[in-house]
């Protein structure tokens, strides 16, 4: 009886910390909220200068929020780890875009999402990349995890 009862605690408890998780996440990727795009560049293997403010606006737009310059002044920080490699003689892009809160605390985490370079997009793999970020990150996973 007390291990019923023990799991039964434990269950309830799952099962509250899930739906103060899922508010919080629906909460903080509203569409007209602000976002703070934290762009984490691999070192490595880093993206061009000149891709930054395309990677950060367009994402931000994807989500239907608004970009800010300061992390103090967003609704969340959508953290995106970038990077950019040549393999067989193509520029190739991954992201892999994670949403915190304020405090720092992971909402949501989502795939790698990559992109090669390739006469169908105009040799250009970054924009692809986003382009995968939007459509198979945001609409079909954080927006349906988030109830938007």
């Amino acid at each position: 009886m007390k291990i019923m009862k023990s799991l039964l605690a434990v269950a309830l408890g799952l099962f509250c910390t899930a739906a103060f998780a899922q508010t919080s996440l629906q909460e903080a990727v509203a569409a007209g909220n602000k976002v703070f795009v934290q762009l984490v560049v691999d070192e490595e293997h880093p993206i061009a200068d000149d891709e930054f403010e395309d990677v950060i606006g367009r994402l931000a737009e994807g989500g239907g929020w608004v970009s800010v310059a300061e992390a103090s002044e967003a609704d969340f920080i959508l953290n995106v780890v970038a990077k950019k490699k040549v393999v067989f003689n193509s520029p190739r892009t991954w992201l892999t875009p994670t949403v915190l809160d304020k405090e720092g605390n992971v909402l949501w985490k989502g795939d790698t999402y990559k992109a090669d370079a390739t006469m169908f997009n105009g040799f250009k793999s970054t924009n692809t990349c986003i382009k995968n970020v939007i459509e198979k990150g945001f609409q079909k996973n954080l927006f349906k995890k988030a109830g938007r």
